[in-house]
């Protein structure tokens, strides 16, 4: 029988906060301010006694023990422990308006927090904002758990639902041990019903946006019954993402390239050139209007409605994209025990800007691209259908996609691209789509760089879909500046048969996997480029079309 692993998800809720008293608002302004002001407190004495709180083989977390003996004192203890009637920093005596249980969870949160400080510290290696020295005046929420709140049913003419939160503003100072108690009401919906009846509420955060509207966040565990992969064939699902193709998946199995896939919204294109069309005459209309000296209020005020529109509409079609995504991978996971790997364009803001020699266009279409965003929801979507995401036992990684369009999946050595979107090898032969050869390469490099899909002999196991092939050669031309090596003269270049995928200045691959035990510079980056394609016998294309599925996409030609 499968067992059960639980995923957490977050259900983020509206308040109510039209319909609530003055004295409840207030209540909730100090609770949440004195919980903002104690987490700062807590990470000053972190960064303080930093190095005597660190614990771990790499010194990556906070002890929790050793804070408490810091901050707060001990009377009543159980037999065999020494009571504490000093500390360094009382947090009793400074925030007397707090419950213990309550310190407790501002302290779990500031480590949480400080902990997630160490981990960007180390992956990034240079300096970072340190928590304790942010200046924003915005409110930190603490994670209140199960045992502080309820969400309770009232059918009144305010609102339905409301949360049932301890008040220990005035039983604390009195030494009451009953504490108050602060009904919030919400503005619930099917959907948000729909999430928290998938499992058990654990905690919440309440906080408020930069629009200052304040929400609740809910927390809810969820139990996932693992589904059984044992005796499936392995395969690994590539994912390239692009602009006017929104996706394109290559499914590769040991043997060869199973079918890929397109996932195509022109009506998402053309609905976002619209969008951009229309802002650009009212905005030259506004500018001549105001040279002329005619008034321009009507102008500005259309150009303010169509601040967040053109975002909305790139954010709606993004949720569509992701769920064609997720029910195909669901579909396949019924036959393979599938791992995903999605292209990561790490640095790629940074080629579109002024002097690259690509115009206007180009550099607006790469920054309104938001491939972040894309990534980050399917990996939310598949946690919560149970998949491992994170750590060594994750199926599903974001791989650089450096050289993946340029390279040849069947020989490995650079081809070129006539148009964008068609690929030539003038070595192989080989002619394809440009988004289908870039995400054969992907899936490639994920076999490369994952261990667990690897045998005895290296990767003997994928010795059909994976050859050793010589490196690219990435001259660029000599006698003109334009797409000129950014590789330092005084320093060593790449040479005859060796990539420039080692030289991190150039190819900027780096960090390779989201996994905690690969760090900047890895060994396998420097090998990805001359490991990595896929080879063997390619299906025809009638033989993929009778393999292809027709539900999420379009199949290959």
């Amino acid at each position: 029988m499968a067992r059960n692993e639980g995923v957490t998800i977050s259900v983020k809720i509206p308040i109510k906060w039209e319909v609530m008293t003055e004295r409840t608002r207030q209540r909730l302004r100090q609770t949440v301010g004195r919980d903002a002001r104690v987490i700062r407190a807590f990470l000053g004495v972190i960064e303080e006694h930093e190095d005597e709180l660190l614990v771990g083989r790499r010194k990556n977390r906070i002890d929790d023990g050793k804070l408490d003996q810091l901050t707060m004192t001990a009377i009543r203890v159980k037999a065999g422990y020494s009571q504490r009637l000093t500390v360094p920093h009382d947090f009793k005596v400074r925030f007397p308006r707090i419950s213990r249980n309550e310190l407790t969870e501002c302290r779990q949160t500031a480590v949480q927090m400080y902990e997630g400080y160490l981990e960007l510290r180390r992956k990034k290696r240079r300096r970072v904002s340190r928590p304790c020295k942010i200046t924003s005046s915005r409110r930190i929420p603490r994670w209140v758990f199960s045992q502080r709140f309820s969400l309770v049913e009232h059918n009144t003419a305010v609102a339905r639902w409301w949360i049932d939160l301890r008040d220990s503003f005035d039983s604390v100072p009195e030494k009451r041990r009953v504490h108050d108690r602060l009904l919030i009401p919400l503005r619930m919906s099917p959907f948000h019903l729909n999430q928290i009846d998938r499992g058990e509420v654990k905690a919440l955060q309440i906080f408020t946006d930069r629009h200052h509207k304040w929400w609740v966040t809910l927390a809810v565990r969820v139990d996932v019954p693992e589904s059984e992969t044992e005796g499936l064939p392995l395969a690994v699902l590539g994912i390239d993402l692009g602009v006017r193709k929104a996706a394109c998946t290559a499914l590769v199995t040991p043997e060869k390239v199973r079918e890929t896939r397109y996932f195509v919204q022109n009506e998402k294109v053309a609905r976002i050139e619209e969008l951009d069309q229309l802002v650009a005459n009212l905005q030259h209309e506004y500018h001549s209007r105001k040279n002329d000296g005619h008034p321009t209020d009507k102008i500005a005020k259309r150009l303010r409605s169509l601040r967040s529109k053109r975002e909305n509409v790139a954010r709606e079609y993004d949720r569509v994209l992701v769920r064609q995504l997720v029910d195909y991978i669901s579909d396949l996971s019924e036959q393979y025990h599938l791992y995903v790997a999605i292209g990561r364009l790490k640095h790629i803001r940074a080629i579109a800007r002024r002097g690259n020699y690509r115009g206007r266009r180009f550099r607006g279409m790469v920054h309104s691209w938001a491939f972040a965003r894309i990534t980050e929801e399917l990996k939310y979507q598949l946690a919560q259908l149970g998949w491992p995401v994170a750590g060594k036992q994750s199926r599903f990684r974001a791989i650089p996609e450096g050289w993946t369009s340029i390279i040849c999946w069947k020989c490995g050595h650079r081809g070129r691209r006539p148009k964008q979107n068609y690929f030539v090898c003038p070595t192989c032969g080989n002619r394809c789509n440009a988004d289908r050869n870039g995400a054969i390469n992907i899936a490639g490099r994920y076999i490369t760089l994952t261990s667990s899909l690897h045998d005895v002999r290296g990767l003997g196991k994928w010795a059909s879909a994976v050859a050793r092939s010589s490196r690219p050669k990435t001259r660029g031309k000599t006698g003109s500046s334009r797409r000129r090596s950014l590789l330092s003269t005084k320093g060593t270049t790449s040479g005859p048969g060796e990539s420039a995928a080692v030289h991190p200045a150039q190819s900027s691959l780096l960090d390779v996997g989201d996994d905690i035990e690969m760090g900047d510079h890895d060994p396998a980056v420097g090998s990805t480029a001359e490991t990595l394609t896929v080879v063997g016998s390619d299906a025809p294309a009638q033989t993929q079309e009778e393999e292809t599925r027709s539900v999420g996409g379009i199949p290959s030609p």
